[in-house]
C-alpha cells in the first residue's frame, strides 16, 4: 500500500477486493480513495468496500451555489431519509446518483426481506430490466413524492407508465384534494386512457369506485365524453343497485338525451312522458311523426276482412293472434261495406267468432272487422296506474348553477388547463446557468480534500 498527500493508494492481490476500509464513531476517514483496475474486464468482485458509522459513502457531484463561500452548497438539506444511508450521492447541476447499464437494470432498489409466500422478482432470476427497479414484499416497490408531479412517466414510441399486476390492482389512483382527479390521462392524437383486462373471472379494464361522486367521469369539448366498445359484450353497462341504471341528459332541445343506432330491447314497462311515434319516410325525403293511439288497458289488436253466405259468417282468428291474447274475452267490432240489414256477432269461440245480419237477413255483402284481445302475458294490470317520473339525480344535474358562477364542467375545464401549463412548463424548464467550471490546482485539491469527505 502507498500513500501519497491526496489519497492510500491499494492493491490486493490475493483478496477480491482492491481496498477495503472501516470507520466508526472513534474514527473517521479523512481522505477519500479511488480503486482502479486497468484493463476492458476487472479482475476483482469488489472495486472497494466501505462502512460508515452515518454513510457508507458520501460524495458529491458538480459545484456549490455558493462559490467563494466557506462551505458551498453541495445539494439539498438532509432529513429524515437521507441523514443515516448506505449511499448519499448529492449535487445542484448534476444527478446526485447516476445508475447506467446496458442490459440490466441502471438502479436496482429494494425494501424488505425475502419473502418465501411473497417471493421478490429480482433479476437476473426473472429477467427484470429498466432503468431502474423497485422491489418489495409488502411495502410500496416505488413511490415518488412531489408538490407538483409525484411520479412522470414518458414513452416515445411505447407506453409512458404501466402498471402490472399478477393478483391486484395494475394502477390505483387517489387524489386528496377537493375537486382533483385522482387519474388523468391526455393524449395529442389517441386516446388519453387504455384499460384492458384479459381474464375470464371478475376483472375490469378500467374500474371506479368513488363514495360520494362519480366513480368514472369522461369530459370532451369536441369529442365524446365516454367511449366504450366490446367484440363480445355489451359496450356500455349500467346498473345502480336502487336507483337508474342509466341517465342520458342534453341541454340542447334540438339535440336527443338517447340515441340509438340499431334495434332497441325494454324487458320491462316503457313510461314515456310525451307523445310515442313512429318517423315516417315521405316521398319530399323527410320523416314525419306518426303518434301512437293509447288505452288505460294493455290490449293487442288485429283487423281482416269477410263475406256474408246468406246472412251468415264463420271467421277464424288468426292463429299466432290467439296464442298471445285471452281467448276468453276479446272484442270484436264489424262494419258492413254494403247494403243490408245490419250486423252484429252472435257467438265467440276460442279459435272463431259468427258475423250475422240483422233481423233474418240473407244478403252476401262483404264487411270489415277489428279484434281487440287482452295481452295473455300480462297477468295484473291496473287501469290508470299511477306512475312516478320523479328522478333523483345530484345537486348540480337538478339545480342549475347561479347566473355566473362557473359549473361542474367549467371547473374541471380551469383545473385541466392548469395542469396542462404546468405539463408544459416542466418540459422546457429554465436551466440556470452553470458557473464555469474552475481550473483544478494541485493545492486546492489538497485543500478541499478531507471537507469533500
Amino acid at each position: 500500500m502507498a500513500k501519497n498527500d491526496d489519497a492510500f493508494n491499494a492493491v490486493a492481490e490475493s483478496l477480491n477486493y482492491t481496498f477495503r476500509a472501516k470507520s466508526g464513531p472513534t474514527w473517521v476517514a479523512n481522505y477519500g480513495f479511488f480503486t482502479d483496475e486497468p484493463g476492458f474486464d476487472p479482475r476483482f468482485d469488489y472495486g472497494a468496500q466501505l462502512g460508515g458509522w452515518y454513510y457508507g459513502v458520501k460524495a458529491y457531484g458538480g459545484h456549490g451555489m455558493d462559490l467563494g463561500e466557506p462551505e458551498a452548497k453541495r445539494g439539498p438539506a438532509v432529513n429524515a431519509y437521507s441523514d443515516f444511508a448506505g449511499v448519499l450521492g448529492t449535487g445542484v447541476y448534476v444527478p446526485g446518483v447516476a445508475g447506467t447499464s446496458i442490459t440490466r437494470p441502471g438502479v436496482y432498489g429494494q425494501t424488505d426481506e425475502e419473502d418465501r409466500e411473497f417471493p421478490i422478482p429480482r433479476p437476473p432470476n426473472n429477467n427484470l430490466s429498466a432503468a431502474v427497479v423497485g422491489a418489495s414484499s409488502s411495502q410500496v416497490g416505488v413511490r415518488g413524492w412531489s408538490g407538483f408531479i409525484g411520479i412522470w412517466g414518458e414513452g416515445v414510441y411505447s407506453v409512458g407508465v404501466r402498471g402490472e399486476s399478477r393478483e391486484g390492482i395494475g394502477v390505483d389512483a387517489f387524489a386528496v384534494a377537493s375537486g382533483a382527479p385522482a387519474m388523468r390521462g391526455w393524449s395529442e392524437k389517441g386516446p388519453g386512457v387504455i384499460g384492458s383486462s384479459g381474464a375470464s373471472g371478475p376483472s375490469y379494464g378500467v374500474l371506479g369506485v368513488n363514495a360520494m361522486n362519480p366513480g368514472v367521469m369522461g369530459t370532451s369539448d369536441q369529442h365524446v365524453g365516454v367511449l366504450g366498445t366490446s367484440n363480445a359484450l355489451p359496450g356500455l353497462w349500467g346498473y345502480s343497485t336502487n336507483q337508474n341504471g342509466i341517465i342520458g341528459q342534453t341541454g340542447n332541445p334540438n339535440a336527443y338525451a338517447g340515441y340509438f343506432l340499431g334495434n332497441v330491447l325494454v324487458t320491462g314497462t316503457t313510461y314515456v312522458m310525451g307523445g310515442k311515434s313512429a318517423a315516417v319516410p315521405f316521398p319530399d325525403g323527410t320523416r314525419r311523426a306518426l303518434y301512437c293511439m293509447e288505452s288505460p288497458e294493455l290490449w293487442f289488436e288485429d283487423f281482416g276482412t269477410a263475406k256474408l253466405r246468406n246472412g251468415r259468417a264463420m271467421v277464424k282468428l288468426d292463429a299466432n293472434f290467439a296464442i298471445v291474447i285471452k281467448r276468453g274475452d276479446y272484442r270484436v267490432l264489424v262494419t258492413p261495406e254494403g247494403d243490408c240489414r245490419g250486423l252484429y256477432v252472435r257467438r265467440k269461440r276460442a279459435a272463431n267468432f259468427e258475423v250475422r245480419e240483422l233481423a233474418g237477413g240473407k244478403s252476401n255483402v262483404a264487411f270489415s272487422y277489428r279484434i281487440v284481445g287482452r295481452r295473455k302475458d300480462v297477468r295484473h294490470q291496473t287501469r290508470f296506474a299511477k306512475v312516478n317520473t320523479r328522478l333523483s339525480l345530484p345537486a348540480a344535474a337538478t339545480r342549475p348553477p347561479p347566473k355566473g358562477a362557473p359549473t361542474s364542467a367549467a371547473r374541471m375545464r380551469t383545473l385541466l388547463a392548469r395542469v396542462d401549463k404546468k405539463v408544459r412548463e416542466l418540459r422546457s424548464p429554465p436551466l440556470p446557468k452553470q458557473p464555469p467550471r474552475p481550473r483544478r490546482r494541485k493545492a486546492d485539491a489538497r485543500r478541499r480534500g478531507p471537507r469533500a469527505a
